[in-house]
């Protein structure tokens, strides 16, 4: 969920590589990330429930009070946290993604919100204007985070011609996404390297 988390566990992985006798370098680590592009924070909040009507958002709230600390209501979801509930929220100490959740309450957004920038998922959600999500995973890759990303772009039916048409270009001019296909093969626009031999668990 942070950058140093990513750092940590790319030299960890690399690190692993090298033991086995294997190129690290040819060993890449994608970090996941959720983005949706759209004119602004707000605007990209409001897309990300979509994907998660089907998820029981009263669950969710009381997760999200599990993580900082307090007996959440449902009741409260279109609400941000009271001066006494901040007061009192304490992030886990078991849970990496409590001290994420608690900053983005901070800022006095609705639990609601707060749910949206998706601070019970597993990978970072990245919302807003395309130029803040490329800055975002650029700050990741520059870092020694990330090799690459996988991405889960939001389930609107124009969220991925959003981030191709807005979010790509941005990369594009920074250098860091091909203008051209590098081949006619998925191992090539990869820059995968050859297997180092047959799997011994296929049969031949």
């Amino acid at each position: 969920m942070t950058i140093g988390d990513g750092v940590a566990q790319r030299h960890a992985l690399r690190d692993a590589a090298k033991r086995a006798g294997r190129d690290p370098d040819e060993v890449k680590m994608f970090a996941g990330f959720m983005p949706t592009v759209a004119a602004s924070r707000q605007a990209a909040l409001q897309r990300r429930p979509f994907p998660d009507e089907s998820v029981d958002q009263r669950q969710r709230v009381r997760n999200l009070g599990a993580m900082i600390g307090l007996p959440l209501d449902y009741g409260q979801i279109d609400e941000p946290l009271s001066t006494s509930q901040l007061a009192d929220a304490t992030p886990s100490p078991h849970d990496p993604r409590s001290a994420r959740a608690l900053e983005v309450a901070r800022e006095g957004w609705s639990l609601r919100d707060v749910l949206a920038h998706g601070v019970i998922d597993y990978h970072p959600v990245v919302a807003g204007p395309a130029t803040e999500v490329a800055d975002h995973m650029q700050q990741w890759f520059d870092a020694g985070a990330c090799d690459g990303s996988s991405l889960a772009i939001d389930g609107y039916h124009d969220g991925v011609d959003a981030f191709a048409d807005e979010f790509v270009p941005i990369r594009q001019e920074r250098g860091l996404f091909h203008v051209d296909y590098e081949g006619p093969t998925l191992r090539e626009n990869l820059g995968a390297h050859e297997p180092y031999g047959l799997d011994p668990g296929v049969s031949r």
